[in-house]
């Protein structure tokens, strides 16, 4: 079951059983707004750019993934991504 089956079936609950308490769980699982959020900083992956990645982590062996990511202005995950190849 996914949450939006899940909120409509407490929404149906909260009125069979005039539970506010359920309608208000049933609020709780809503999306919330990501007005809020702070703009993406970092560059988006892309093949060319894992590819550049991978190449300065080739020339520079010693290169910490903190400073590629850095070079790259990427996250450290990303590079790591990159580099081993765990998500596409």
């Amino acid at each position: 079951m996914r949450i939006p089956e899940i909120q409509e079936r407490l929404i149906e609950k909260s009125q069979r059983y005039n539970d506010p308490e359920l309608a208000r769980l049933a609020s709780e699982l809503g999306r919330r707004s990501n007005a809020g959020r702070t703009p993406v900083k970092s560059a988006r992956i892309t093949p060319a750019l894992k590819q550049k990645i991978r190449d300065y982590k080739s020339r520079n062996p010693d290169a910490s993934q903190f400073e590629i990511a850095a070079v790259f202005n990427v996250n450290q995950g990303r590079v790591s991504e990159a580099l081993y190849g765990k998500r596409q």
